[in-house]
């Protein structure tokens, strides 16, 4: 069974609403200064936990930046290496700032906090590991392409939103197209709808169907956002059939390690 589409996680954020300290320009302030919309961030759509928050304004502008000098350059070029069916994917590893990475591993810090504190994921030693981002590289992603089920490498993954031509677009608008309408509200003999709209959406997946099951978290990204899940967690995301429109994303990859191992290279486990 699917769980609803959700788009800025209106509902969510509400709940907490009454706990986070907004300002009066609206934002929300962490004790490090930097702006993040919420102060759960983790959500718990299935077993797994999924982050999801906002990357400070001067950190996607030092991604625009770096996408836009890489980009285009053969020796950058990462599409034969990636999944995506995608032609504009580019290797931001080797020339990533120490601003970004600092940034990206703050997120993962705090999704990690919450994460060790689940009853099943007590790590004894945490204070001895240190986190590390082992590949970083962007995705141009423009009408008709899409990225298929598939997992990475590591032990984190994230994936941060620079520019999403679709955000200011309603769902009904984004997903009218033929290959959606198609199978829209078609529903086999159980009742149970075969295929929903799913032009533009990422969707992360867990588990298997069955009712009173959740088994995708789906989402509209916006310019900003940071998602965070464990790296063998299957995930997708759909193309869209808009001319003239792209989505950039920023996706990657970290380890966890002991920074107490022999070789600082000894991943925990």
């Amino acid at each position: 069974m699917d769980r609803s589409t959700f788009k800025g996680e209106e509902n969510i954020r509400k709940s907490f609403k009454d706990k986070m300290e907004i300002t009066e320009d609206g934002n929300t302030y962490g004790q490090h200064g930097d702006i993040y919309a919420n102060e759960y961030p983790v959500h718990f759509p299935f077993g797994p936990p999924i982050y999801l928050d906002k990357c400070p304004d001067n950190i996607i502008s030092e991604l625009d930046a770096l996408i836009e000098q890489l980009g285009g350059k053969i020796e950058y070029d990462a599409s034969g290496l990636l999944a995506g069916r995608i032609k504009k994917q580019t290797s931001l590893t080797e020339n990533v700032t120490s601003t970004i990475q600092e940034n990206i591993i703050y997120h993962c810090n705090r999704y990690f906090n919450h994460v060790r504190q689940a009853p099943s994921s007590e790590m004894p030693g945490y204070e001895q590991l240190t986190m590390q981002i082992t590949a970083i590289w962007s995705n141009i992603q423009e009408a008709r392409e899409y990225n298929p089920p598939h997992a990475h490498s590591g032990d984190f993954s994230f994936v941060i939103y620079t520019r999403n031509d679709l955000e200011n677009m309603s769902l009904d608008e984004i997903q009218n197209n033929e290959y959606d309408q198609a199978h829209h509200n078609n529903q086999n003999a159980t009742g149970m709808l075969q295929n929903q709209p799913l032009a533009g959406l990422i969707e992360l997946q867990y588990g298997e169907p069955a009712w009173f099951n959740w088994t995708q978290f789906r989402h509209v990204p916006s310019r900003g956002d940071i998602i965070i899940f464990p790296s063998w967690m299957r995930h997708t995301v759909y193309a869209h059939y808009e001319e003239n429109k792209v989505r950039i994303s920023v996706a990657g990859n970290v380890n966890i390690w002991n920074v107490n191992s022999e070789d600082n290279r000894q991943k925990h486990t």
